[in-house]
């Protein structure tokens, strides 16, 4: 059964986030899960276009580079095997071209359900893991080959820097004692550095915040972030 998919999407498979790679080097544009990418990145959001052709099938585009994904050879003797990459330019509705950037989204169980596989329709293979989290497309069966779609338009977009006030009209602080770190409201400076927090979405959608000033080589555990369930 093919999906009516969101137009903005996250994909999401065991709790790592899709994004593309972007350091201006030879795999740029590839699509790999990463620990490192956030829900709410530009480099996890992708756009779901109905194709022309109808009949279920999609081009999807990174946000990032607005570039449709497509099907790469990383070797041409490589039978039936193809990376995944968002570096095609245009869409290409050419089933029979390498660089035919349509794909089916294919829901697994009820309608109820947001859980995919995805087709690459010029192979014909569905997309899965590979050992490195980098997505490909090749006859080989896979159990990494089910995807979780989420509604981008549903995650809440936060600023990266933020400073917090307090009942008392103070701004938290990171205070040290005994060279231990706590936190305290009681700046009323805007300017102060060790008010200044920042913000991270983990995989498990918890949102966590860290003092900017504190020094990432005191970090041991948790202890040093406190969490809110978003």
């Amino acid at each position: 059964m093919s999906f009516a998919a969101p137009r903005f999407i996250v994909l999401k498979s065991n709790k790592e986030y899709l994004g593309i790679i972007d350091g201006n080097g030879a795999g740029d544009g590839y699509l790999k899960f990463s620990s490192e990418t956030q829900a709410t990145s530009s480099y996890a959001k992708f756009e779901v276009e109905e194709a022309a052709a109808g009949h279920g099938l999609v081009h999807i585009r990174s946000c990032r580079n607005n570039k449709y994904w497509e099907g790469v050879r990383n070797n041409p003797t490589e039978d039936g095997q193809y990376w995944i990459a968002a570096t095609a330019k245009k869409p290409e509705e050419d089933q029979s071209r390498d660089s035919c950037t349509l794909f089916k989204l294919i829901l697994m169980g009820t309608a109820t359900t947001d859980t995919v596989r995805i087709m690459h329709v010029h192979s014909k293979c569905r997309l899965c893991l590979s050992t490195s989290g980098c997505v490909l497309a090749n006859n080989n069966t896979s159990s990494d080959d089910i995807f979780t779609i989420i509604n981008r338009e549903s995650l809440l977009d936060l600023p990266r820097y933020v400073a917090f006030k307090g009942d008392n009209t103070h701004y938290l602080r990171l205070h040290h004692m005994e060279r231990h770190p706590f936190l305290q409201f009681s700046s009323s400076n805007i300017s102060d550095p060790n008010m200044t927090m920042e913000l991270f979405v983990n995989n498990d959608r918890m949102l966590r915040i860290k003092p900017v000033s504190l020094n990432i080589e005191l970090i041991l555990d948790d202890i040093h972030f406190f969490s809110i369930r978003i």
